[in-house]
């Protein structure tokens, strides 16, 4: 199985706009190792990653195991619609479509959307006329 948590790491940090010497003051090490996991020249232990996972709101298994670079690179083809983006949930528990979604899909406020949910599969929505 293939790690990728030092692309990860680098990632993350860069996502909330961590410098590494921030990133060092907040895990509580210093600059030194934070820049070594992130080159992957060591991997931080179990309590680090914790803190780490929990730091950019993500499970353990997505910061060791989730290929965030490969996700990042992935063109986004009109056509098929595949991925469309990183949705944020607010504090009230909604989310905002982008609009690009809704222009591919036609849709605009007052469509019925139908949500799938499988704790395997994930979660989906699914524009319909029929509610």
């Amino acid at each position: 199985m293939e790690l990728h948590i030092a692309e990860n790491l680098r990632i993350m940090r860069q996502k909330y706009g961590y410098t590494l010497e921030a990133l060092a003051e907040i895990i509580a090490v210093s600059r030194q190792t934070v820049a070594k996991w992130e080159a992957g020249d060591s991997h931080p232990d179990i309590v680090n990653c914790i803190k780490l996972a929990n730091l950019y709101k993500m499970s353990l298994d997505e910061l060791v195991n989730k290929p965030l670079l490969a996700v990042q690179k992935n063109d986004f083809i009109p056509e098929n619609g595949r991925i469309c983006g990183v949705l944020d949930i607010s504090e009230e528990s909604t989310i905002k479509l982008p609009e690009s979604v809704l222009e591919l899909f036609d849709m605009k406020c007052g469509d019925k959307v139908l949500l799938l949910a499988d704790k395997t599969q994930g979660l989906a929505l699914v524009k319909c006329s029929i509610f």
